[in-house]
């Protein structure tokens, strides 16, 4: 567990749709009806957003029953609690139930290395322990790891050894005080002098933003200790380090800072050819705007551009991935106002393109596009604006090469 230098990496996780996918079902209500609809996990993220509008779900809401199988019952047995026969009923199915991280918590518990759970689940953190044990009784997973603590965040005995006395305080910074207080659980374990690493995984991008937010204060409080964040979101995971902004972070290989307030382009030979990428158009980038037809927007970025649809909830919202881990969210307008389709008001897409401006318009334009513009900054970049069918602006940046002073 330990390497030679006394330090021990240590492991936290979310648990649903990150270790595992559980069937937990929740409830909307109708309150015009008086009628309970059940739906999975992963309808709810689908709809959520809709729920009150005018639409298909209007009429329904969440309340405090929609979340009961995401709680212990009282009176029941543990062996029988909502989560263990979920458990059940997932090893037992023919679907797979693994979740990205599952091969880091398999790792970490053959290398015997410590573990935390930090999940918005709310029942008593011996029900989940009980769970992940019958995970090993039945041989999915190699042994119990050790646990330095099971946080299900909206449990009041988590949250009341937590210090959490506002029940005003919201899961994400209740999660926030539960990443902190499993790395000062560890360092209370295994000594404060190594240089121990901690990373936490989770597949929700809100969850991401939160968990590197609580591993910035962790660094903060021990500089001298390394802390990770696990992008699971993606078929590529992506490990984000925490560094102190004030940190001269290095390339070893080239001895080039990676943080650097004025990074001169073009001057590293460490700068790739653009013409001899691939025949992808864009590079990186992000976005949420509104359109009046969602499939019509699809057919535009996806068609011109050929980049991929990603994800899609009927016709109200779609994800496009434009690569790079950028990704264009087109939502359907439904107010006249601010948030109605290419309104001035609406921000231009910024898109970084692999080719010269130059080339990259001829091929758009080969493919029916009309160009507003075409500027070029000062040792910058060269920039060209068209509209989309919604008139949302698009910008097209191709950065230029300068020499270096």
């Amino acid at each position: 567990m330990m390497e030679k230098d006394g330090s021990v990496s240590n492991y936290l996780f979310d648990i649903d749709d990150n270790l595992l996918f559980l069937p937990t079902r929740l409830y909307l209500w109708n309150a015009e009806t008086q009628i309970e609809q059940s739906i999975t996990s992963g309808e709810f993220a689908t709809i959520q957003r809709a729920l009150g509008l005018p639409g298909k779900w209007q009429a329904w809401s969440i309340r405090d029953a929609t979340f009961r199988d995401f709680r212990d019952c009282d009176g029941v047995a543990i062996d029988e609690q909502p989560f263990i026969r979920d458990l059940r009923v997932m090893v037992e199915g023919a679907h797979s139930w693994q979740g990205p991280s599952w091969p880091l918590l398999v790792h970490a518990a053959s290398e015997t290395r410590p573990i935390a759970l930090v999940t918005a689940r709310g029942h008593a953190p011996e029900t989940i322990e009980y769970g992940m044990r019958l995970l090993v009784e039945k041989g999915l997973l190699p042994k119990l790891p050790p646990i330095l603590g099971i946080y299900t965040v909206t449990h009041p005995t988590v949250r009341e050894t937590l210090g959490v006395k506002d029940p005003a305080m919201t899961v994400p910074s209740v999660k926030k005080l539960a990443i902190r207080d499993a790395v000062n659980r560890s360092l209370q374990k295994y000594g404060k002098q190594p240089p121990h690493r901690f990373g936490m995984s989770d597949d929700d991008p809100s969850n991401i933003a939160l968990a590197i937010s609580a591993m910035r204060a962790c660094k903060i409080d021990h500089p001298d200790k390394r802390f990770f964040v696990i992008n699971s979101n993606h078929q590529d995971f992506s490990k984000l380090e925490i560094f102190p902004m004030d940190y001269p972070v290095t390339k070893i290989e080239s001895g080039e800072p990676l943080l650097r307030d004025n990074p001169q382009i073009g001057q590293s030979s460490n700068i790739p050819n653009l013409k001899s990428t691939s025949e992808r158009l864009i590079s990186g980038g992000h976005a949420s705007i509104q359109v009046r037809d969602i499939t019509r927007s699809i057919a535009f970025y996806t068609s011109t551009f050929g980049l991929s649809l990603k994800s899609r909830s009927a016709d109200d919202w779609a994800e496009i991935d434009a690569e790079e881990g950028f990704v264009i969210r087109l939502q359907r307008a439904r107010l006249p106002a601010l948030t109605s389709a290419g309104v001035l008001s609406t921000p231009c897409l910024e898109l970084t393109v692999t080719k010269p401006i130059g080339e990259v318009s001829d091929i758009l334009s080969s493919r029916g596009l009309e160009f507003l513009s075409t500027t070029t900054g000062a040792e910058s970049s060269c920039k060209t604006l068209f509209k989309d069918p919604d008139g949302n602006l698009i910008s097209l940046t191709f950065p230029l090469t300068v020499d270096a002073p």
